[in-house]
C-alpha cells in the first residue's frame, strides 16, 4: 500500500508502508505527519491513520486533545500547553508573520527611543556648554569632553537594549512590543527560550540589519516565518491565545 506525507509544508509520495517505517526511524517523519492515500476522505496524522509505522498498537499511541503523539514527547507536549505553548501540537500554532513582526518591532522601537531620550538628559547639561565658535575648530580637549559623555550615554543605552530584548524574552517570551501584538519567541521544540539563546539571538538580529533588512524580509517567504536571526538561534514566533 502506497502512502503520501506531507513535510515542511510539501507533499511527497507515494512511498511504500517500508519507506514510512524507514522515515519514522530515522526521524524525518513522526507520529504528528500528516499522511493520506487512496480511500481517505482527508489526510490523518500518522500516528492516528498507520500507527505500524511507530512500532505500537493504535490504542497504545498517546493521544492529546485528539493528536495522536509519541511517548517520548507527550511529558513535553504537556509542559508546552501548562504554558501556553502549544508547538508540538500539529495544526495548534499560528506562525507570527513579516508584516506583524515589524509592527511589534516599530513600537519597541518607540520605547527604547523614550528610554534614550531619558537616559540623555543627565548628558544633555555638559553637551550644551560646548558652543563653537565660527572660524574657530574645536580644540583636542573640546572633542575629548563631546565624546566622553556620548560615549557612556551609548554604554548605558546599550546595556539597557540588550537588557530589555534579552531579560523579557527569558522571562516572559515577549518584548512589550511583541507582548502589544500577541506573540511570542519559543525554542524550535516550542518550549522557553534559555538566556544564552536569548542573548545569541539578540546579536544574531544584527546580521539582518547588515544585510539591509534581507534578514528579516525571508521571513515573509519562510515556512515557518523564520528571520535569519531565528535560522541562526532555532527560534520561532508563534501567535499567542
Amino acid at each position: 500500500m502506497n502512502w503520501y506525507y506531507a513535510l515542511n509544508g510539501q507533499q511527497h509520495g507515494p512511498v511504500p508502508e517500508q519507506e514510512l517505517t524507514r522515515l519514522v526511524a530515522t526521524g524525518n517523519i513522526n507520529a504528528g505527519t500528516l499522511i493520506w492515500r487512496d480511500g481517505m476522505a482527508d489526510w490523518q496524522q500518522l500516528g492516528t491513520a498507520f500507527p505500524a509505522a511507530l512500532g505500537v498498537a493504535a490504542a497504545d499511541v498517546p493521544q492529546i486533545g485528539g493528536y495522536a503523539l509519541p511517548e517520548a514527547q507527550k511529558d513535553v507536549v504537556v509542559q508546552q500547553l501548562r504554558e501556553g505553548v502549544t508547538l508540538g501540537v500539529p495544526g495548534s500554532v499560528e506562525y507570527a508573520g513579516f508584516w506583524i513582526r515589524m509592527v511589534a518591532r516599530f513600537l519597541d522601537y518607540l520605547i527604547m527611543s523614550a528610554v534614550s531620550f531619558v537616559v540623555m538628559i543627565p548628558f544633555s547639561a555638559s553637551l550644551a556648554k560646548f558652543q563653537p565658535q565660527p572660524g574657530h575648530p574645536p580644540t583636542p580637549q573640546e572633542i575629548a569632553e563631546i565624546l566622553a559623555p556620548l560615549g557612556i550615554f551609548g554604554l548605558i543605552f546599550f546595556a539597557v537594549d540588550v537588557f530589555y530584548r534579552v531579560f523579557m524574552v527569558v522571562k516572559y517570551g515577549a518584548t512589550w512590543g511583541k507582548m502589544a501584538v500577541g506573540i511570542k519567541i519559543v525554542s524550535e521544540d516550542g518550549g522557553k527560550v534559555s538566556a544564552g539563546r536569548a542573548f545569541g539571538r539578540y546579536f544574531a538580529y544584527w546580521l539582518s540589519q547588515f544585510t539591509l533588512y534581507i534578514g528579516c524580509v525571508i521571513a515573509a517567504f519562510d515556512s515557518e516565518k523564520r528571520a535569519l536571526h531565528d535560522h541562526v538561534c532555532g527560534t520561532r514566533v508563534i501567535k499567542t491565545p
